[in-house]
């Protein structure tokens, strides 16, 4: 190895030695939404369904309507919740080649009935579409819904921590 080489590898080893025994790591997920009493005022449509099933994976209890005994917990009120398929093709024969997902959900998080954050999480995704294999679109459409709530719910997590952060 050449000199040049070795100093650039010993200054990378070196800084990677300080930064991991310093206590350095990357952000991990937020603990804001685990295993929490969430009280969840929504509708039942399939998009608020599949966020409670995310929810509940993390090992919160989901009630659906406000509990007396429950007034210390979370009270996350849905307002809007949607996703928006759109495909075009230009000009005449033309094939649509994607499809863009719009993905929407509108919240209120409140505890000890005040309104800690009122926000609008929004998200676009494009799909590859192909004529052929509808079915594999579909599986991946299912899959993209279900990363949308995760983002969505990770903004919840974000916005409580910043929130937490201020106070």
């Amino acid at each position: 190895m050449k000199f040049s080489q070795k100093f650039i590898f010993s200054c990378l080893f070196i800084t990677l030695f300080l930064l991991s025994s310093c206590g350095y790591s990357l952000r991990e997920s937020s603990r804001q939404l685990l295993q929490q009493d969430l009280v969840l005022i929504s509708d039942n449509s399939d998009l608020n369904l599949e966020l409670i099933s995310q929810l509940k994976a993390k090992g919160n209890k989901i009630f659906r309507v406000k509990n007396i005994e429950n007034e210390n917990g979370l009270i996350i009120r849905i307002k809007f919740h949607e996703l928006n398929k759109f495909s075009g093709a230009i000009g005449a024969g033309a094939r649509t080649t994607q499809a863009r997902l719009d993905y929407v959900i509108s919240y209120e998080l409140s505890s000890k009935r005040k309104i800690i954050i009122e926000h609008i999480y929004e998200s676009t995704k494009y799909l590859s579409f192909n004529q052929s294999d509808l079915l594999s679109m579909e599986r991946e459409e299912k899959i993209l819904v279900k990363n949308f709530i995760n983002d969505g719910i990770k903004n919840m997590e974000f916005l409580l921590a910043s929130k937490d952060n201020e106070n």
